[in-house]
């Protein structure tokens, strides 16, 4: 069996300890890795580079979904002779990439996969702006759910999926519509809105079932452009939990393989959880560069 190259977020999960309870995991399964703990961008880059480097193509990325970005433009950074594959084992917070594989944030459910599961080519999004090039697996967005997801920076890890409620309601009071015009293909729109989610995979914020239509191997983005006032939010959000809200008159969907979203008043961007810049946003995929062992 092929040695997997593990890079461990050490601070991942609010402080628990990542590596050893990924090395138990591990050994439990009898799965031969390299397990590396990663403090700090400068050492995933070198870590990512001598994978590269001696054509190792089997890597985890071990944490939250912002490890697994942050893995993945390291990835994204370097030409392989093949598309390597990528596992994920989880220890932050929210884990939401894993749910759309029906995974959730079990570890050891996780480590199985790496076993029992298969290769998985999947799209890889783009999303392009004053901040340069960033690469996302899960989902984008620009408006207020960009601005609950710097909130949620400053929110204790130890609420878990709960911190992004908690940062959707510390930061609600000052969300308020702007008006935005999206491309999305050869559609467009153009009004006011709250905020616009451009989503590769279904779920984010801790569970919230954002784009239940949405394929990872289907080359097209789901975009939503939500027009709700600020009072409908809650009752929004009860329905995006379940992933019944597509038919709300709040929602707007459309799928393209781009889209680009300018606004009158710049607002905040996130790509899977973490705050990029302002907009203006473009988002395109790369279709099959990249494959998940689920």
């Amino acid at each position: 069996m092929t040695t997997w190259q593990v890079l461990v977020n050490p601070h991942a999960g609010g402080g628990r300890s990542a590596k050893a309870d990924t090395m138990a995991a591990l050994r439990s399964l009898s799965i031969p890795a390299h397990v590396l703990e990663v403090d700090g961008l400068a050492r995933l880059k070198e870590a990512v580079r001598e994978a590269a480097d001696t054509d190792r193509r089997r890597l985890v990325a071990v944490g939250g979904d912002g490890t697994v970005n942050a893995v993945l433009n390291e990835i994204m950074a370097h030409s392989w002779k093949a598309p390597p594959l990528l596992g994920i084992l989880p220890t932050g917070t929210g884990c939401d990439l894993l749910r759309t594989f029906g995974i959730g944030p079990e570890l050891d459910r996780a480590a199985a996969r790496l076993v029992e599961g298969a290769p998985y080519p999947v799209d890889v999004g783009l999303a392009i702006g004053e901040w340069g090039r960033r690469y996302f697996l899960n989902v984008a967005s620009a408006g207020a759910t960009a601005s609950a997801a710097q909130t949620a920076q400053r929110i204790p890890g130890r609420l878990g999926s709960f911190r992004y409620v908690a940062a959707v309601a510390a930061s609600l009071p000052s969300w308020r519509r702007v008006e935005t015009r999206v491309d999305v293909g050869r559609r467009e729109f153009s009004g006011p809105a709250l905020t616009v989610v451009v989503a590769n995979a279904q779920f984010f914020g801790g569970g919230f079932n954002i784009a239940p239509r949405a394929s990872m191997v289907d080359g097209l983005l789901d975009v939503q452009i939500i027009t709700s006032r600020r009072r409908e939010v809650a009752a929004l959000m009860r329905k995006v939990r379940g992933g019944d809200h597509l038919a709300e008159p709040g929602v707007r969907r459309f799928v393209a393989p781009e889209a680009r979203i300018e606004t009158d008043e710049p607002w905040p961007v996130e790509v899977d959880g973490e705050p990029l810049g302002r907009t203006p946003l473009v988002v395109r995929l790369q279709a099959g560069c990249l494959s998940l062992m689920v």
